[in-house]
């Protein structure tokens, strides 16, 4: 009878999904060809002067503040009101001097405004970083003096030089945090990897770091605008599949993430990547390779072009859609999934675990309920010894086992990330295993009441849904990383044989839990199984919150309660 109201729950959501889409509206167009006056032989230009003077300009080196000084220089030099905001970071457990170049071009409105950013930090295995980020500062600085030359404009443009993006965008981060309103942005972009000879297109990344997703209505308009200005390049939209990823796993590689994820409508452009081009594409990013060699003023000409366009319409609007929450279109029919038809689909999905709670014995609730007291300490004992051993990540940074950083760690080729610190991982396995250790010689000695499998199957069912529960409040679209653990609802508590299959079932949501986080966030890194030295650290940076860690362990140790069996009582 359950399978049987699960089906209809599934084919009812199904019918919803296929129901509930709503037209998208297209945005009106005001951009034409002759509005355009980017040069993509003056970017090269800018950009061969920039990567050649400020080689080693990697975040808290002395080409990064020369560079940073020239910048400023060269916007004051084109009409922009400029200054030089300086701060102090801890990363690689070391004191860095971060340096961002902020600049105002006051428009009709100065209160309404436009932001646009380019990074000048480059990752510290490169040399020129000309296409990460050189690329993006030149086009950067060209769209200055082409908006410099121009008497007026409707609302302010403010352009952004930041460091530290390679240490996960805080430059950027540091500008939205310091904006003395942030509600006064009308829009942001960031540019980045643009110049390449191989590009023949442009994606748009709308991911927020740790939460958000970029409108719809800006990403569309970015389309609609470079079209309309004539731009050879498609300016590609994220397929459904992606924008279901995205907002699964929001860690933004890009500087618009913390514009994005401040409220702030924002993309970040990325020039596309044929398939062909994809092996030398990785073996130049973040490579000493990355240099003025592979850069091409087409590329940056087509790049630039889609940049001003979108600016341009920007300025041309009278008013901005309103948009907020998650949401899934479809390009191939203009339509659009979101609101409470999308989270009828989330509600369900957390409704069916704690249904499949009740649903284990024919026992009065009340009864259930203190069945699931007897369960409780055997729970205790498998997720307390998980969230301990995560914590003791924490302790790792304090006595210099593993680096501190200011923000998770830098997507780079960076050795510190691709070499686990073998004592820090064995101290962590033997603490883990010490904890787990612990919990079991507790349970066996203080816990009054041996559990039914019913109640510890109860108990652990309710668990997960509560986990659900919060996914759901702070990120709708992770529940897609707890859709794996649906096989759990097949472990019976079997004996003999048919307790292997329970085991099967339960390593089976769990390594597909692994493949879905492999794939949607470490699989274009290359990392393979470097990445749960990765993982260590985004737990010990708090990438992952603490909060978080508690649900994710708590899930953990609910799904290895259903198959780990309960110590035996001590004898009296």
């Amino acid at each position: 009878m359950l399978r049987i109201r699960f089906a209809l729950i599934l084919l009812a959501l199904l019918g919803l999904l296929a129901t509930a889409c709503q037209a998208q509206a297209s945005p009106t167009i005001n951009v034409t060809p002759s509005d355009i006056k980017f040069s993509g032989e003056r970017a090269f230009a800018l950009e061969t002067d920039f990567v050649t003077q400020f080689p080693n300009r990697h975040s808290g080196q002395p080409n990064n503040r020369l560079a940073a000084e020239w910048l400023l220089a060269r916007f004051t030099d084109a009409g922009w009101d400029c200054h030089l905001d300086e701060w102090e970071i801890i990363n690689y457990s070391q004191p860095v001097k971060l340096n961002n170049v902020v600049c105002r071009l006051v428009g009709d409105s100065e209160k309404e405004i436009l932001v646009v950013v380019a990074h000048h930090d480059q990752a510290s295995t490169t040399i020129q970083g000309a296409d990460n980020d050189g690329s993006g500062i030149a086009i950067l600085l060209q769209l200055a003096e082409i908006f410099a030359r121009e008497e007026s404009r409707a609302y302010t443009l403010t352009f952004v030089s930041t460091d530290a993006e390679e240490y996960g965008m805080i430059g950027t981060g540091r500008f939205v945090s310091t904006h003395p309103n942030t509600a006064n942005i009308i829009a942001g972009m960031s540019l980045d990897n643009l110049g390449h000879d191989y590009y023949d297109g442009m994606n748009m990344e709308l991911i927020g770091r740790y939460g958000n997703y970029g409108p719809i209505w800006l990403a569309l308009t970015a389309q609609e605008s470079a079209r309309a200005a004539g731009a050879e390049w498609k300016v590609n939209l994220r397929i459904p599949f992606d924008q279901i990823t995205d907002q699964a796993a929001p860690v933004s590689f890009m500087d618009q993430g913390p514009m994005v994820a401040a409220g702030i409508p924002a993309l970040g452009f990325t020039a596309h990547v044929p398939p062909e081009a994809g092996d030398l594409h990785y073996q130049l990013w973040h490579d000493p390779e990355d240099t003025l060699e592979h850069q091409s003023a087409e590329s940056l000409g087509q790049s630039g072009l889609i940049a001003e366009a979108l600016i341009r319409q920007l300025l041309s609007m009278d008013s901005f859609p309103q948009e907020s929450g998650p949401y899934l279109y479809f390009e191939s029919s203009g339509q659009i999934l979101r609101g409470a038809p999308l989270y009828a689909i989330f509600v369900a999905f957390v409704g069916l675990w704690f249904l499949a709670s009740l649903r284990t014995d024919r026992r009065s609730l009340s009864e259930k309920l203190r069945g699931w007291q007897t369960a409780m300490p055997h729970f205790r004992a498998l997720w307390l010894p998980l969230l301990g051993s995560i914590v003791l990540l924490y302790g790792f940074t304090l006595v210099g086992l593993m680096n501190i950083y200011a923000e998770y760690p830098a997507t780079t080729k960076d050795p510190d990330l691709l070499n686990p610190r073998w004592p820090a991982v064995i101290l962590f396995l033997l603490g883990m295993a010490l904890f787990f250790y612990i919990g079991r010689r507790l349970t066996r000695r203080y816990a009054s009441v041996e559990p039914q499998y019913a109640d510890i199957k109860g108990l652990a069912r309710f668990v997960i849904g509560l986990g659900a529960l919060y996914v759901l409040a702070i990120n709708p679209f992770g529940l897609l990383f707890m859709v794996p653990a649906l096989f759990w609802l097949a472990i019976r508590g079997r004996h003999g044989l048919g307790r292997g299959l329970d085991v099967v079932f339960f390593v089976l949501g769990g390594l597909m839990v692994y493949a879905l986080i492999f794939i949607f966030g470490f699989q274009v890194l290359r990392y393979n199984w470097a990445f749960l030295w990765y993982m260590m650290y985004m737990f010990s940076t708090r990438m992952i919150g603490f909060w978080t860690t508690v649900i994710i362990t708590a899930i953990i140790g609910a799904g290895l309660s259903l198959v780990v069996r309960p110590p035996n009582k001590s004898p009296a």
